[in-house]
């Protein structure tokens, strides 16, 4: 098992090799962040020791950089630094670190440690399909840069999904809006937004779409809804909102749907629903597309419900004015 070590002091690098290499490792090693990536990417090691605080490039940014590469994403990455706050630790695991350790722990708990990764590594190893490309100069530089774009990207979805709940509307009409800011980042042909309670879902069509087709994405997403809440719904108990007039085509290959994605929402701890998404184009939605919708999956939830109960309380107090207008009928 090979591991890299990444730390700016010459002494620490030395006592963890030396602590590795007697447990039976090969270490590698790296004195900057900047070379960490370099070496990771020509050694590909089975793990990572990371210090937090080096020159050129922090810990912080070349575990971002290994975590947003879905070729290499299964490496683990154990953060190995001095820093024990509770802000240090927020940010490792918001860098997507899979442990963090102080160098207080040099000793057996790090070999352990780097020890319990081996079954991680083992497994991950059986789904890898994709060769990593080695990274020069450029490429790194190429790979940060493209890194603090996607984050301005992620801030500024999340920002137009939230600013939504501050605006009161039907229900439909927000499932609409959310709809429409998820077509911005991802290509689909057909995408829902099934509520479990509701035992509905608000569906719409971009492409052109057949009736069978729409009906084979309906039992998708009715079959996904039943598997990942608490209700039970077959395909015909699933109610539609179209979010606009359908106008469905004749162009059905009898192929059903080469491109599925479905992913929960939750909010407050419970499944409220499912967000589906469907496509002809085979690999339309590729890692990159479901790591960024995973990323507004609490976003969306937290819309979502805030919107159905903002429509049970209008319902509510329809209720009531027709009570108090003809008089409760008990």
């Amino acid at each position: 098992m090979k591991v890299l070590v990444a730390d700016d002091s010459p002494v620490i690098r030395a006592a963890v090799t030396s602590l590795l290499t007697e447990a039976g490792f090969d270490v590698v090693t790296a004195s900057d962040g900047f070379e960490a990536i370099q070496v990771f990417y020509s050694e590909l090691p089975d793990l990572v020791l990371l210090d937090i605080r080096m020159p050129k490039m922090t810990g912080y940014v070349v575990c971002r950089l290994i975590k947003e590469d879905y070729t290499v994403a299964h490496i683990p990455v154990l953060i190995l630094t001095a820093l024990d706050s509770a802000e240090d630790r927020y940010w490792g695991e918001k860098s997507g670190a899979d442990g963090y350790l102080t160098k207080e722990s040099l000793g057996q708990d790090l070999v352990g440690a780097v020890r319990s990764a081996r079954a991680t590594r083992a497994l991950s190893d059986l789904n890898r399909d994709q060769e990593p490309k080695q990274l020069d100069t450029i490429d790194v530089l190429a790979r940060v840069t493209e890194l603090l774009d996607r984050k301005l990207f992620d801030a500024t979805i999340i920002n137009d999904i939230v600013t939504m709940a501050t605006r009161p509307g039907d229900l439909a009409g927000t499932l609409g809006e959310l709809l429409q800011i998820l077509r911005r980042f991802v290509g689909y042909d057909v995408a829902a937004i099934a509520l479990a309670s509701e035992k509905r879902m608000a569906a719409r069509l971009e492409g052109a779409v057949s009736r069978e087709e729409f009906e084979a994405f309906k039992r998708l997403v009715a079959g996904h809804l039943d598997q990942l809440s608490p209700v039970k719904v077959a395909a015909d108990e699933l109610g539609v909102w179209f979010l606009e007039p359908p106008r469905f085509g004749w162009n059905d290959t009898g192929e059903g749907w080469p491109s599925f994605f479905a992913m929960s929402l939750r909010s407050r701890g419970e499944v409220i629903g499912i967000l589906a998404v469907a496509s002809h184009r085979s690999g339309q939605f590729t890692p990159q597309v479901a790591r960024t919708l995973r990323l507004v999956e609490f976003p969306i939830a937290a819309v979502v419900d805030s919107a159905s109960y903002h429509q049970k309380l209008l319902e509510q107090e329809a209720r009531l004015s027709l009570s108090s207008l003809y008089g409760d009928p008990r």
